[in-house]
């Protein structure tokens, strides 16, 4: 019996046995006869228990009823968010930042992010899933704020390796966030293998890293800032056509921004 139809169950049961001759509960003598809502009320009031059994055996069912109400609530918030943030453009710097997917398409995500976040990856994940869903129809720009000194070389390998090959880097960007546990405890010998693993001349890539270190820096310091002026706090962040949205949240909750960037787009083409 579901969850549902059993707390109806019980309440039909205890209600009939309330009122009928000899029934194992008797009404209130305050509560008028004639009134069952209020006799069930009543006999809930002073019998709690009956209804916290119910919901103990169905414990899990209550939690995934809670959830359903939290994340319901979290999509109107944020709706109600993206509504202000879409018509306030975010001025961030773009330009040698890594990106991908086709130039003109209607929806920007900007990313920023650490490969050696452990959200950071659970939200890259889920980017490159709804890039999949949506297909041409975002492109993603890759800004980093790293925290740890792995972090900023895997960052520098990055842009690196997307200066000489963007295909290529790309798969490095997946491996690298995959392998970010091995990244954390020796960046150089992992980026390395990585790097020869894609197709890279990993000496001629680290040789291009070290020659352009200044760039580099200059290059993250500059998405940190950024970071910054916006209020973002860790990582990860994204703009989606200017919407804010912080932290690795759910599929549903970008396919949402995702779609009323789209919405918006199509109404301001009109």
């Amino acid at each position: 019996m579901s969850f549902f139809r059993h707390i109806c169950f019980a309440l039909v049961f205890f209600s009939g046995a309330l009122m009928a001759p000899g029934g194992a509960y008797a009404a209130p003598a305050t509560v008028p006869a004639a009134d069952p809502a209020a006799q069930l009320e009543a006999l809930l009031r002073e019998h709690p228990e009956l209804i916290l059994n119910v919901l103990k055996q169905h414990s899990e069912e209550v939690l995934d009823i809670v959830q359903m109400g939290s994340d319901k609530r979290r999509r109107a918030v944020l709706r109600d968010q993206w509504e202000k943030d879409i018509t306030e453009p975010k001025q961030v710097a773009l330009q040698g930042r890594p990106a991908g997917g086709p130039d003109n398409a209607p929806v920007t995500i900007i990313a920023f992010s650490d490969f050696v976040c452990a959200y950071c990856h659970q939200a890259a994940y889920t980017v490159g899933n709804l890039m999949k869903r949506y297909p041409g129809k975002i492109r993603l720009i890759f800004k980093q704020v790293p925290k740890t000194e792995s972090g900023r070389i895997a960052g520098e390998w990055f842009i690196a390796a997307y200066q000489m090959d963007k295909a290529k880097a790309w798969k490095m960007y997946a491996l690298v966030f995959d392998r970010q546990k091995q990244v954390e405890e020796n960046a150089l010998a992992t980026l390395r293998t990585i790097a020869a693993e894609v197709g890279y001349d990993a000496k001629a890539l680290e040789a291009s890293v070290k020659s352009k270190a200044k760039e580099l820096d200059s290059m993250l310091a500059g998405d940190a800032a950024d970071a910054s002026a916006l209020g973002f706090v860790g990582t990860p962040y994204f703009l989606v056509n200017n919407m804010v949205l912080r932290g690795a949240l759910p599929m549903e909750n970008f396919a949402d921004a995702v779609e009323m960037a789209l919405a918006n787009t199509n109404t301001a083409a009109k």
